[in-house]
């Protein structure tokens, strides 16, 4: 399910609120129907204003999946939205 949550964010001055909206995970070879279930959810990136693209650093497909999350957000109308990358799980690269 997505969530969204009101943010402050106090070095702001012009909004120092903003709106987090944590949608589904992109996971590549979903059964069709899977996906579709999901488009609703996934539609909702194309209202945001930048995207924070969180990317699991220790997975040996980590490029892969920066490029199927690209793919899917042109397809969604948001390929040009600003995004912030955030490489999780750094600590466990060798």
């Amino acid at each position: 399910d997505t969530k969204t949550t009101l943010a402050e964010l106090p070095g702001l001055r012009l909004q120092p609120q903003v709106l987090l909206t944590d949608t589904v995970g992109f996971i590549q070879k979903l059964p069709t129907q899977l996906v579709a279930a999901f488009r609703a959810t996934l539609e909702e990136v194309a209202e945001a204003d930048v995207i924070l693209h969180v990317v699991d650093a220790a997975s040996p497909c980590h490029e892969l999946h920066r490029a199927t999350v690209d793919r899917e957000l042109a397809a969604l109308g948001a390929g040009d939205k600003p995004q912030v990358v955030v490489w999780n799980k750094v600590d466990l690269l060798s």
